[in-house]
């Protein structure tokens, strides 16, 4: 919402006026154009393109990287972002809405051919993701298309962005993935980069974020995994490599991740939190019957549930699992 400071009541007019045709003059251009390809900024929109001399901002790339995960869920292919052309924020509010254009391409296409860069292996995409909340990891996703397709340009107004939390049994435990599963599922990155890059103390998707990937478990049943299922919650286990105590950064953490996809609004939501692994897994545990490892009680302070068992909590076990782990990009 834009505050007015005017020296006189007629001043004041004028100015409302003038903003008043700004915002209709808005309305015609995307009605004539659609979002996507409006010809200029306005006041509550700031349109950007992407070249050498303006390059395409990290956040705005992983956004884009999540648009085209959507399409690849929902289409079953493999898309990967090439070039962002341009996106469209929106202004007046800390939790935006991002309209890009992107050059995308086929990697499973692009593997059968050889590698060939040919133009039939490339197409241009559009799509939006909103913030739901400022400096939080709650995002949505209404549109994910081919440019040319169909049209549909309004979100969802009603979202479910509750928090994923951390289930009564370590899923660690359970249903971990293997490291040739985590490694085809590069989306499983892009998940621990979102949570790193929308935080409130980093919300520019800095693009050298190092971290290593441990450890993967879903709450999906086996056999077998479905990984490309579109409703699914996800617990990563990464090391982030920078050395910054005082973000807690140089340790051990623990991503949960959800994303779910509404078939009634065509709306897709990826929301998640991060914790230090030492918050979550306690070396502390609270009776939960008679076979409890021992009666020492455990409360978490991150707001998560108890009953975690602490076998993750221990050096031992993430040194071991380093043995394993993917080095980053």
């Amino acid at each position: 919402m834009l505050f007015l400071s005017c020296h006189n009541e007629e001043t004041c007019c004028r100015i409302e006026e003038a903003l008043e045709r700004e915002s209709a003059a808005t309305d015609e251009l995307v009605k004539k154009y659609g979002i996507f390809d409006i010809k200029r900024s306005r006041i509550e929109l700031d349109r950007q393109r992407c070249n050498k001399d303006n390059p395409c901002p990290p956040l705005v790339r992983l956004y884009a990287m999540m648009g085209l995960h959507r399409y690849n869920l929902l289409q079953g292919t493999k898309y990967k972002v090439k070039h962002v052309r341009k996106y469209i924020e929106t202004r007046g509010s800390a939790a935006r809405s991002f309209y890009m254009t992107v050059d995308a391409i086929a990697t499973a296409a692009a593997a059968a051919s050889g590698g060939s860069s040919s133009s039939s292996l490339l197409q241009t995409f559009q799509t939006q993701i909103s913030e739901e909340a400022c400096g939080e990891f709650s995002l949505s996703c209404d549109i994910a298309r081919i440019r040319g397709e169909s049209k549909n340009d309004e979100e969802t107004m009603v979202v479910d962005t509750s928090m994923p939390e951390w289930p009564p049994e370590n899923p660690f435990e359970r249903h971990c993935l293997g490291k040739e599963e985590v490694k085809s599922c590069d989306w499983i990155r892009l998940y621990v980069r979102l949570a790193l890059a929308t935080r409130k103390d980093r919300r520019d998707g800095d693009s050298k974020l190092k971290f290593k990937i441990l450890k993967v478990a879903t709450d999906l049943v086996p056999p077998p995994l479905q990984l490309n299922a579109i409703n699914a919650t996800f617990y990563i286990l990464y090391n982030a490599l920078a050395k910054d105590a005082a973000r807690g950064e140089g340790s051990d953490h623990i991503a949960i991740v959800r994303r779910r996809f509404d078939e009634d609004t065509g709306c897709f939501v990826v929301v998640g939190q991060s914790h230090l692994s030492s918050e979550i897994l306690s070396k502390k545990r609270k009776i939960v019957g008679e076979d409890s490892c021992s009666g020492v009680d455990k409360r978490i302070k991150t707001g998560l549930p108890d009953q975690i068992s602490p076998e993750l909590a221990t050096r031992e076990d993430h040194e071991a699992a380093n043995q394993d782990a993917m080095s980053s990009d």
